[in-house]
């Protein structure tokens, strides 16, 4: 089948260039005809560093990539239609997470003839952003109105269309859960020795990973800290990822708490080896978030073999099998964080968990998700 992806890939950085990337490369060895029509820039520079945009060189591929289309130069988007109708594909696939988009998404859209329009997927990572801003909901509207097929990640984003496109028909919208990601390889050494690269002494290490946004809800687990560090005081937060808002603000939350001792603050992009040497000095992925559409970090977490903490929001909860695969907590809630990790850690540590997050790491395997991609022609 010949399919052309539009969307951002790596060397951008974040959840859906990753996941877009991945996608890439697994159609492409079940043996599809796969082209990529890709971003030539996320976000303008004057608004948006660099340092939070790409991570350097792209990663080799044999997938043919074109990096044409950007959002803020309309010339780009005939352009981007032009490529996309040259491939003649059986089938587009479409990243849709940023309503700021829209214009872009919407002018290729137009520009391609009825049969392409018809064979266009919007892959729904996000229906609106995050964040939040006046005017989403229409502009994500404005662009989603012109597709007539959906795949959503999660539940929560399946509804979040509808509720948005309230006359789709049943058959418009398939859900399909995020797969895991098994491309990353698990960490060659031991925990200790993991945990000694990246600075961290502890008996107990709780891992906070990603992109830190104020919806991710770090500043609710630190403020759960010293009501776990009362039963252990050797437990100890990895924070690995990039701070997407100002980091002093979390900085003073730290000192005012007293646990500037106890936490340990990577300000940068892991990719590569080095996200399963995160994951391999943790024994608890902590994802204390106050709202959320689906999450890349549980994927990784259950291919490298690690329970998660997570609050019961949607897009989140659906991955989460309580009491198996890790545990789930309300959301804005540091005292019930706090007793999940003493739950967690009270069951005999965190090798009982491990025969189920294997099963659920196979149940979201990407070739059961591509075998669906491949029933939507």
């Amino acid at each position: 089948m010949k399919i052309v992806l539009f969307g951002p890939t790596l060397p951008f950085r974040g959840g859906v260039p990753q996941f877009t990337s991945t996608l890439t490369e697994r159609l492409h060895a079940a043996g599809h005809d796969v082209k990529i029509v890709g971003f030539r820039e996320l976000f303008p520079k004057l608004l948006f560093s660099g340092r939070m945009q790409d991570v350097g060189s792209p990663p080799a591929s044999d997938v043919p990539t074109e990096s044409v289309f950007n959002a803020w130069q309309p010339a780009s988007w005939k352009r981007t239609a032009r490529i996309i109708t040259a491939h003649s594909p059986d089938l587009i696939l479409a990243m849709w997470w940023m309503p700021l988009f829209a214009p872009g998404y919407r002018a290729v859209l137009r520009a391609l003839s009825s049969d392409l329009r018809a064979r266009w997927i919007f892959v729904i990572h996000d229906v609106v952003s995050h964040e939040r801003f006046p005017g989403d909901t229409l502009l994500s509207r404005s662009a989603l109105r012109h597709g007539t097929r959906f795949l959503a990640l999660s539940s929560g984003q399946e509804k979040a269309l509808r509720k948005l496109l309230p006359n789709l028909p049943d058959s418009a919208v398939t859900m399909q859960p995020h797969p895991v990601y098994d491309n990353y390889r698990r960490f060659r050494g031991t925990a200790e020795e993991a945990r000694e690269q990246l600075g961290v002494k502890g008996s107990r290490v709780l891992l906070f990973f990603g992109f830190v946004r104020r919806y991710k809800g770090l500043d609710i687990l630190l403020r759960a800290m010293p009501e776990i560090l009362r039963h252990d005081p050797n437990t100890r937060l990895l924070i690995a990822g990039p701070f997407h808002h100002a980091r002093t603000h979390y900085e003073r939350l730290i000192e005012k708490l007293g646990i500037r001792r106890t936490v340990v603050i990577h300000d940068r992009y892991f990719s590569g080896d080095d996200v399963g040497m995160c994951f391999a000095a943790a024994d608890v992925v902590v994802l204390p978030y106050r709202s959320a559409t689906q999450s890349g970090v549980i994927p990784i977490a259950f291919a490298l073999g690690v329970p998660v903490i997570a609050t019961r929001v949607e897009g989140i909860e659906e991955y989460v099998r309580d009491g198996e695969t890790g545990l789930l907590v309300p959301p804005e809630d540091p005292t019930a964080l706090a007793n999940a990790v003493e739950q967690l850690f009270d069951r005999s540590g965190t090798e009982t968990f491990a025969s189920a997050i294997t099963e659920e790491a196979a149940r979201y395997s990407w070739a059961g998700f591509i075998e669906n991609i491949a029933a939507q022609t």
